[in-house]
Parts: structure tokens; C-alpha cells; sequence
């Protein structure tokens, strides 16, 4: 106010979101002081980066507090930047991706945990916030013993340097292995110029806050190759760089650097081209954009036109309600005019001017018409005649779309709504259209125009599909235009390379319609690409979420396994920006192959976990001795899996035994691909630590050791190399349906000792055939249940199953033989998956023989039938021990006597002596 004399008022406004200014004076003072409420904006900015707690904070889990070689170097930071560092205690997981069995993101003592995090919230006016973000994002890589070195090339090369969408950038940091950091192209036009402050920088070190810095970490040699890498091409760029101006209005000009910021850096980005913008509130209209290929910057120049047609201007004419010449015209008090425009303003949310009796609107088309209408409720106004006049910009190309047919749509607008529509030429790019009229209806006007603005929509399609789906004479595409009434435009290489992509880069179809039938363009393009292959269409941005600390790997020592993953799925893998400490990774491809793509890349991601222990004296001395090394070193060996432990003691005071540690864990490292033998690694661990008397799970908690399963215990870890062992019982997870040797070669005794076969010798089957096969894969493998030594019955298989358990309790109910009710017992508690085999053995011919034979003869009233039972014995023997039956009605087998047995047994097998044979035969050419 002192500087400009000019009256200024301000509220809050949007909740808190933004603040509403009224400056009011001589007009030329007024755009001059609005200019600087502009660029000393005081609205805050905030950005968040996560961090592991391990990273930052010394002790996290008992007593976190900041390292002090970190708590200096924030300090350092904030002071620099006028930035607010604050360091937020976070219960996200660093990587959302989904987490393997037994893992979870909180598991304080009882198993494995994911990596807690942090947040690191930075908050700030204008470019503190992007300049403070960088620092820290390089401060971390320091941390984690990465070199970090700096340099300087001119602000308007960056984009170009970087290449188109970054492609040259990221191929430098895959070469180099290094990150490299970029400095925010909006540098220096929003908050107090950082980079020019005085005495920020000592003579011969270069000015570490201003817009030219480009920050490098990794290794050593490898930040100095990035570097030479760097300079090179900007020198090779630098005699290339061409530039072209372009006029767009000054106030649209300051609410894209102000509201949309982040279209015009994804603008910079995906055309290597770089944008200047005069200072922000000068009242300049001149923009020089800086390429190096002429493609790029006429892209560029039509984005920004582009965004340039989302801002309005409407005027509103207060015109006497009779003209006298003798009469003074009455005019406004000013005290009416500033309510009025801080009412209309605030709610609004446009910028509202009031001059020379009219008053002038900027903003979206929904915060302008809004405007409009609650000027034109008020007392005041009404009082006057008034002229409305709507001013919309709109590219040249879509000049003869509005018209139509000898200006057919228009005349058509103008006799319904009796308003006046007029095109103006405004520069080479772009046209405006006026709409006026002298009452409500111009609003109506303005909607019937807006529902014939184009909408459109651009996709991707292989070129080599292009003639057939334009069809002989443009057949096919005219039939599909028809029935939507969409115009399409197939671009072939020439067009594309002369236009550079549509909406995107690598776009080049575009289908055009008024905005009234915009929802037939999602049909068209359906219609489009039904014609072509499903490994060549829907190209689709699919994101992955991959923790920040693993991109530099991924891109550098990896980089052989992308370039594969990309041939083989036909899609492209693009990195997020370093600076944005973005975790997300977009993969742009075929929508059918794009998952494909996630899937192998999540493959070459390390998975980290975390085991938490309570704090033991002992156990320091465990993890340095060589017998933990050989240990750790053969699960490396045996599971991928790395362990390292983490034992963090208070610092002993002099004169003082050494302290107790503090913290105790050990982290699990792997391929997430691996993930399956963290649960497994953990239990071998569990079992060494609980051998040595460390106690792994807290006092506190009334929870003892776990027993491992009953029948891991059988086949013990290095039996099997291949596929993980040890399941925990509360695990439920699919990759238990894969079978270790030792359960195959078990499945196979039970098919040539299982009571199915048996029974189909009685011509009984019925409780095996009449199961359905769907109930198998609709139960979980190993149902979680009560701790206890075999597995429990997790078939519901209904009333045939529930006879069959019967049978088994009758049978162990009389207890004869010791070995067989163990084997009873084992074979009836468990799922029926183990037992398929016996039912798939294909003895239709010879089972039904053998059925024949025995229906003639009558049942025989003990089980000699059951020879197989024996499990070692082969199905011919005659010389098996007696045993109750297991099919037989429960009273008939109590009543039987224990003694006759071989007569009745031989006729049964002697009536078809051959049959018997074949499926002996059968049995031992299967190997049972």
C-alpha cells in the first residue's frame, strides 16, 4: 500500500485454501501492485517424501530421535531455502505393492515386518519447497554412501538436454548408474528470487540455490562420467537451440504460471522444449519458447494455446437507462462497487475488475458464468441497461468444425437465443469468438455454443492397421463415422513426424465430435480397435509401485532385464522424474501385456523385512561369532535369502560395563519374486536363536515357541533345496499346492494302500464318484485350524464323505492294529487333494471284470479284500493279516469273529485270476 498507494483488503478464502485480495486505485498502480501480491504469493506450498525410520532416526522403534549429523544438516537446509523441514511419523509401508504371506506391514514382535517409514514434510512460499525437496532428496543418497557433486548448465537447455520425455536423461542415468536431479523449470517467476539473493554464495563455489544447478549422486567415478555426459550434450544442443515467440494474453499467462504449473512442466518434459515467461503481473503477452527441433516447439506452442482456451473473459456494460445530454450519467459509489466485487469474487472464485461502468470477469467458463449471473440479480445493476459480451478462444483447426456449413450452427445459435456471434483473428494459432446480447440469453446463447465446441479424444495405432481399418475407399471408417458421428484422422509416419503426437506423444489417430455426443468417443474407439490384435492395441499408461531407493539399480546394473522385459511385452518402462521422489514407475504398452511387464519388473525388485527380537545381552555376542556367519551364509545358499543382523547398544558411559542393547533385529533380504522363503528363513532363525536359549518372542506375551507342522518335521529343510518346507500353520498361501519329492513319493504309496481301491474291488464306489470335482479347488490346500499333530479334515464334501470319516472312527474305535490305526488316522485327516491319485488311475476294464466276479459271490463277511491295505505287500497276496473291516456295516464287522479268513478271500480273487493280474500290472507299471 505505502509502495503503490493503492487501498488493499484481504480475506480468506476456498476453507482456508487460498486468500482473496481486493486492491483498489489508479488503475495502472493497481495492476502494478497486483503484480506483486501475485509473485510474493503467500499461499503455502507443501511436498512429502518417504523415508526408511532406520535412514534418519537413531533407535526407531524404543526411543526414535533424530541422528545428529541429520538433525544438522535439515537445519542447514531450512536455513538456506526459508523452507519448514518437520519429520512426521508415518503408518504407510514404503511400497504399496501387496505383501507376501506371513508378512505384514505391523507386526511389532510376532514375525516378520515390512520397513517402517517416515515422512519428511517440507512447507514453504514459492520455489523453497522444489529447491528444498532436491537437497534433501540428495542429502538421503549421501546417507545411504552415495558421492554427491553439482553443476551448472543454462536453465533454458535443461528440457532440451533431457530429451523428449526425458529419454536422453534417463539413458545417461542408466549408463552411469547415478541419479540426477533437475532443477524446477518455473524457477524464479512465483516467491523472492532465491537464486540472486546476495551473499547466499562464496566467491569460486558456484550458487548452490540458483536456477542453473543440476545435482548428480552415485558412484564416484560414475557422477563424473554423468557430468561429462551432461556438459557434452549441452554443448552439442547449444548450437542447435532455435526459438520462436507467441502472443497470449497477460492475465491467462499468470493464472497458468499460478494454477497450472504442473501442465506446463509436463509440457516442458514431454517436448524437450522450454518455456520463458515474461515476470508474473507485467501486463507482457509475449512467451519465446527455446527448442532444438522446430516439431517440438510448434507442439508445444499448440499445448499452450490449447490451455489458453480453458480461461474465459466476460464483460458486463452498465449503459444509462435514458440518455440526456443535460443530465450528469449516473454512475456507482465506490463503497457499492467494493462489496459488490468481494461478494461476486469470493464466491465465484473468478477475478472481477470494475472500470469506466463496466465490470470485466477472468477465470474458468463455470466461475465466469456464475459471475455474470449474480451480477445481473442485483438491484443495483438492474437499475441500468446492460450488454453481456462472452470471449472464448479456440484453435484455428477448429474454425470450420463451429461454423459449420455455411456458417449453419451459428446462424442457427443466433436466431434461437437472439444474440450476436462474431469471429475474431487473434494470432496465428488461435481465434476468438464473441458472444453478446443485452439480457440473460446470452448465457443460453453460450451453452448451445459450448455444446458445439469439439471434444475429442487421440489414441495409439500401429500403423501397420491403418488401411485395413480405413477399408477400400475408406469404407470401413466412413460406416463407423456414420454410426457415431465422429470424424476420425488416421495419422501415417510423415503426418505423425510433422505433428509430433496429439495429446500424447505417441498418439496418432484423433477423433473429433461437438461436445454434445462426446460420449460416443469411448464407443468409436472401442469400434477402432476391435480391428486390431490384442498385442497391439489399447496402449495404456499402467503404474507400479516400486520403493525410490531401488530406481538407480533398476536403471543402471539392471538395465540389461528392462530392455528384455520391454521386447518381449512391447511396452516402454519410464521412471518417474528424480526431483518429484516419486515411488511410482509407469509402464506405457498394450493393455493385454502391461501387467506382464509389472510382474517381470516386480521380479527384480528386492523385497526387505524386518524381525524384531527383545533386547538380550547374549545375543551381540551370537551374531559376531563365526557359527552365525556359516549359518546365515547356507540360508543364503539354500532359501536367496539375505540376514543381517541389527544390534543397536547405547554408547557405555566411562567406567561403565558396556550397556544391554537397545534394539535387537534381523533383516531379511530377497527377490520379491523369492518372497515365499522369508516365512521359512524366519522359522530355521527362530529355531537356531531358541537352540542358544535366546528368547525370541517377548515375556510379555503368554505365546511359547511354535511347534512347526507334524509333517514338515518329516522331511527336515535340507531335503529339499527346490521348494520351500516348514509352512507356519497360520500361512494360507497357494504355493502350497506345489508338492515337495517327499509328498509326491507319498502320494504314491497311498494310491497302492488307499481303502478307494480297495472298495472298488467290493463293487462299492459310490462315495467316491459322486463328489464333485469344483469342491477341491474352492477349499484351501491346508485349512488353518487349531494346532494340533496331523491335518483336519477340510473336505465337505456331504453325506458320502461323512459315511467314509465313519468308517474310520469304527475302525480306530476297535484299535486292532497299532500300524494301521496310525496310517487310518494319517490318510483320513487329510484333504482329498493327497488322495486324487487313487481315483485317477485309469483301471475301468479290469475294475469292472473283477465288480462282475464279486457281485456273483456274496460279500465276504471279513476284510481279506483289503490286502492292499498292507501298503508293502502286492495285490496278489493272500498271506495278509486280519483286520475289522473299514467298509462294512459297523455292526456286522463288531459281531464277525477275528479267525476265518482264507477260503472266502481266494474264491473272491480265484473267480477272475486273470483280471487280478491286469490291474496288478496296471498298479506296477504306474510305479506304485
Amino acid at each position: 500500500m505505502a509502495v503503490y498507494s493503492v487501498q488493499v483488503t484481504f480475506a480468506s478464502a476456498d476453507q482456508g485454501r487460498a486468500w482473496n485480495f481486493q486492491i483498489s486505485g489508479v488503475y495502472q498502480q493497481v495492476m502494478l501492485a497486483r503484480g506483486m501480491v501475485m509473485k510474493e504469493c503467500p499461499v503455502q506450498n507443501r511436498a512429502v517424501i518417504k523415508v526408511a525410520r532406520f535412514d534418519i532416526l537413531d533407535s526407531p522403534s524404543s526411543k526414535p530421535s533424530l541422528k545428529l549429523e541429520v538433525r544438522r544438516r535439515l537445519d542447514d537446509i531450512a536455513s538456506q531455502t526459508f523452507a519448514h523441514i518437520a519429520v512426521v511419523n508415518s503408518t504407510v509401508a514404503l511400497s504399496t505393492r501387496s505383501l507376501p504371506d506371513g508378512v505384514s506391514s505391523t507386526a511389532g514382535w510376532s514375525g516378520l515386518e515390512t520397513e517402517r517409514v517416515c515422512e519428511l514434510v517440507i512447507t514453504g512460499h514459492g520455489d523453497s519447497v522444489e529447491l528444498a525437496r532436491v537437497r534433501l532428496l540428495v542429502m538421503l543418497d549421501e546417507l545411504s554412501g552415495l558421492h554427491a557433486d553439482s553443476c551448472e548448465i543454462d536453465q533454458k537447455l535443461h528440457a532440451i538436454v533431457a530429451g523428449r520425455k526425458r529419454n536422453v536423461l534417463q539413458s545417461i542415468m542408466e549408463e552411469t548408474a547415478t541419479n540426477i536431479y533437475m532443477p524446477s523449470p518455473l524457477q524464479g517467476l512465483v516467491g523472492p528470487e532465491f537464486g540472486q539473493v546476495s551473499g547466499t554464495s562464496t566467491a569460486g563455489t558456484p550458487n548452490k540455490l540458483n536456477p542453473n544447478v543440476i545435482w548428480i549422486t552415485g558412484e564416484f567415478f560414475g557422477v563424473q562420467r554423468a557430468r561429462d555426459m551432461l556438459f557434452q550434450v549441452s554443448m552439442s544442443k547449444s548450437k542447435q537451440v532455435i526459438s520462436r515467440d507467441t502472443a497470449i494474453l497477460p492475465r491467462k499467462l499468470d493464472w497458468m504460471v499460478t494454477e497450472r504449473a504442473e501442465d506446463l512442466k509436463a509440457l516442458m518434459h514431454d517436448n524437450a522444449a522450454f518455456i520463458q515467461f515474461p515476470p508474473i503481473g507485467s501486463s507482457t503477452s509475449l512467451i519465446t519458447i527455446f527448442g532444438d527441433h522446430r516439431v517440438n516447439i510448434h507442439r508445444t506452442i499448440r499445448a499452450i494455446m490449447q490451455l489458453a482456451c480453458q480461461s474465459y473473459v466476460a464483460s458486463l456494460w452498465l449503459l444509462p437507462a435514458q440518455f440526456n445530454v443535460l443530465l450528469p450519467s449516473t454512475t456507482l459509489n465506490p463503497t457499492q462497487v467494493s462489496t459488490i466485487l468481494k461478494q461476486v469474487s469470493y464466491t465465484s472464485g473468478a477475478e472481477v475488475v470494475f472500470k469506466g461502468m463496466s465490470f470485466e470477469m477472468h477465470g474458468l467458463e463455470h466461475e465466469v458464468r456464475t459471475a455474470v449471473s449474480m451480477l445481473l440479480e442485483l438491484d443495483i445493476v438492474k437499475s441500468f441497461h446492460h450488454e453481456i459480451r462472452f470471449q472464448i478462444e479456440l484453435a484455428n483447426e477448429h474454425r470450420e468444425f463451429i461454423s459449420g456449413k455455411k456458417n449453419g450452427k451459428i446462424n442457427k445459435i443466433m436466431q434461437t437465443t437472439n444474440v450476436k456471434i462474431k469471429f475474431e483473428t487473434f494470432n496465428e494459432h488461435n481465434f476468438l469468438i464473441d458472444i453478446a446480447g443485452n439480457d440473460a440469453s446470452v448465457l443460453q446463447g453460450l451453452t448451445l455454443l459450448q455444446e458445439e465446441l469439439p471434444a475429442e479424444i487421440s489414441f495409439h495405432v500401429p500403423e501397420s492397421y491403418h488401411k485395413r481399418i480405413i477399408g477400400v475407399g475408406g469404407r470401413s471408417i466412413q460406416r463407423i463415422m456414420k454410426k457415431y458421428g465422429v470424424y476420425v484422422k488416421f495419422s501415417n509416419a510423415e503426418e505423425f513426424a510433422a505433428m509430433g503426437g496429439y495429446n500424447d506423444n505417441e498418439d496418432n489417430v484423433i477423433a473429433r465430435t461437438p461436445a454434445k455426443n462426446a460420449m460416443n468417443l469411448d464407443n468409436l474407439k472401442q469400434s477402432v480397435m476391435e480391428l486390431v490384435n490384442p498385442k497391439d492395441k489399447d496402449y495404456i499408461n499402467e503404474t507400479v509401485s516400486i520403493p525410490r531407493k531401488y530406481h538407480r539399480t533398476l536403471l543402471g546394473e539392471k538395465s540389461i532385464f528392462i530392455r528384455d522385459i520391454e521386447a518381449k511385452t512391447n511396452s516402454k518402462v519410464r521412471f518417474p522424474d528424480k526431483e518429484t521422489a516419486s515411488d511410482l514407475v509407469s509402464i506405457f504398452g498394450p493393455e493385454s501385456q502391461v501387467q506382464i511387464a509389472a510382474t517381470m519388473l516386480l521380479d527384480h525388485v528386492p523385497f526387505e523385512a524386518e524381525m524384531a527380537v527383545p533386547p538380550n545381552p547374549e545375543l551381540a555376542r551370537i551374531v559376531t561369532t563365526p557359527e552365525f556367519a556359516s549359518f546365515t551364509e547356507k540360508i543364503k545358499r539354500d532359501f536367496q535369502v539375505v540376514i543381517s543382523p541389527n544390534i543397536k547398544t547405547a554408547s557405555p558411559s566411562p567406567g561403565h560395563s558396556p550397556e544391554p542393547p537397545m534394539e535387537c533385529s534381523f533383516k531379511f533380504r530377497c527377490q520379491r519374486s523369492n518372497s515365499d522363503f522369508l516365512v521359512t528363513a524366519r522359522e530355521v532363525l527362530e529355531q537356531f536363536l531358541v537352540t542358544r536359549s535366546i528368547p525370541v518372542y517377548p515375556s510379555m506375551t503368554p505365546r511359547t515357541h511354535k511347534r512347526s507342522d507334524s509333517f514338515a518335521d518329516a522331511f527336515p529343510h535340507f531335503d529339499s533345496k527346490v521348494l520351500p518346507t516348514a509352512r507356519t500353520r497360520h500361512q494360507n498361501s497357494a504355493d502350497l499346492g506345489r508338492p515337495s519329492e517327499s509328498m509326491i513319493d507319498r502320494r504314491l504309496r497311498l494310491a497302492s494302500s488307499s481303502p478307494d481301491v480297495k472298495a472298488l474291488f467290493n463293487g462299492s464306489p459310490s462315495y467316491i464318484y459322486h463328489v464333485e470335482e469344483e469342491d477341491d479347488y474352492d477349499q484351501p490346500n491346508y485349512a488353518p485350524g487349531p494346532v494340533n499333530d496331523y491335518w483336519p479334515i477340510s473336505n465337505p464334501m456331504g453325506s458320502g464323505l461323512s459315511n467314509r470319516a465313519r468308517h474310520a472312527e469304527d475302525a480306530l474305535k476297535r484299535g486292532s492294529d497299532s500300524l494301521l490305526e496310525a496310517k487310518l488316522k494319517d490318510h483320513y485327516s487329510k484333504p482329498r487333494s493327497l488322495t486324487n491319485r487313487a481315483q485317477s488311475l485309469d483301471l475301468t476294464m479290469s475294475l469292472t471284470r473283477i465288480s462282475e466276479a464279486s457281485s456273483r459271490l456274496s460279500r465276504p463277511e471279513s476284510p481279506e479284500n483289503s490286502i492292499l491295505e498292507t501298503g508293502g505287500s502286492s495285490p496278489t497276496s493272500v498271506t495278509a493279516p486280519s483286520f475289522p473291516s473299514v467298509y462294512a456295516s459297523p455292526v456286522g464287522s463288531r459281531s464277525q469273529p477275528a479267525s476265518a479268513h482264507s477260503t472266502i478271500g481266494r474264491s473272491g480273487l480265484i473267480a477272475d485270476d486273470e483280471a487280478v493280474e491286469e490291474v496288478s500290472r496296471v498298479i506296477s507299471n504306474l510305479g506304485l
